[in-house]
């Protein structure tokens, strides 16, 4: 159980620093950075003891940790322009309920078993989300509306991607050099990104240094401590992953809420109470 609570409060944790990115004008790029260095590094000194455990066993665990490694850094990056254009609770959201999208994948590529609570999941996830972005005159402009809606569907390939990875290419006791690999990869792609976006230099400073490495720290945390929780054992794996999501969900609007003075409606308030049930319904499925 204490696995899942660190799970929970380094997935809440990342969008909390996303947010003080945005309110200390922070470059995202740059801390995305060295959020993936710190990651990586940290990653390798805690976890690889033998370096012969390291091993990359076949060309298709390569190119999947290549795919969503790129993945990781472009919706890591969506995820910080929404946080900063709709908040934390909207942007938490639309990002767990992603899940949805790679449980559809499964029922439809793997001809996993049609339920009627699969479906009321699927259905209330996307009705959730439409209800935490309604600003009590409607939906907001096509810009502000487009990251939340990016989000939904990045993370959602992402997750699939991982689960078509963890299915065809990774097994258990590559999940170790699997997860340092991706690090490694979303970090030179990040350096890539943004040696194409202007000629690579910027300035370290203080604000910078702290959101980039708290932000490695977290990440891998939530990563390093999902793992451990699901190998505990202490309940099955589903429900462990509709309580991490279901935690960070709640923690989240509680954080922007009470920290951020976050404004919500009647309208939204009903499309986090939806988010909940329908996080519920898909992991108890």
């Amino acid at each position: 159980m204490g696995f899942l609570f660190l799970s929970i409060l380094c997935g809440t944790a990342i969008v909390v620093i996303f947010r003080l990115i945005d309110l200390w004008k922070v470059n995202k790029l740059e801390a995305i950075i060295i959020n993936y260095l710190v990651a990586f590094l940290t990653g390798l000194m805690i976890n690889i003891k033998d370096l012969s455990s390291f091993h990359i066993p076949s060309s298709g665990w390569i190119v999947a940790a290549l795919v969503i490694g790129v993945l990781f850094v472009v919706m890591f990056y969506v995820l910080g322009l929404t946080v900063a254009g709709t908040g934390i609770s909207i942007a938490t959201i639309a990002a767990k309920m992603s899940v949805a999208i790679p449980i559809l994948f499964s029922i439809v590529a793997y001809g996993e078993s049609v339920t009627l609570l699969k479906i009321s999941g699927i259905t209330l996830a996307v009705i959730s989300l439409a209800l935490v972005l309604y600003t009590g005159t409607g939906l907001p402009d096509r810009k502000v509306l487009l990251f939340p809606v990016l989000l939904f569907l990045g993370m959602g390939m992402v997750d699939t991607t991982v689960k078509i990875a963890q299915q065809q290419f990774v097994s258990p006791g590559d999940l170790l050099s699997f997860s340092t690999i991706l690090f490694l990869v979303s970090f030179l792609t990040s350096i890539l990104a943004r040696t194409g976006s202007k000629p690579f230099f910027f300035r370290f400073h203080r604000k910078l240094l702290v959101t980039g490495i708290l932000l490695g720290l977290v990440n891998l945390g939530s990563l390093y401590f999902f793992i451990s929780a699901l190998e505990s054992g202490f309940r099955d794996s589903s429900l462990i992953f509709g309580m991490n999501n279901i935690g960070i969900v709640s923690l989240s609007v509680f954080t922007g809420i009470v920290f951020f003075r976050e404004k919500l409606n009647r309208i939204n308030w009903i499309g986090i109470f939806i988010a909940l049930i329908s996080l519920y319904l898909l992991y108890t499925a």
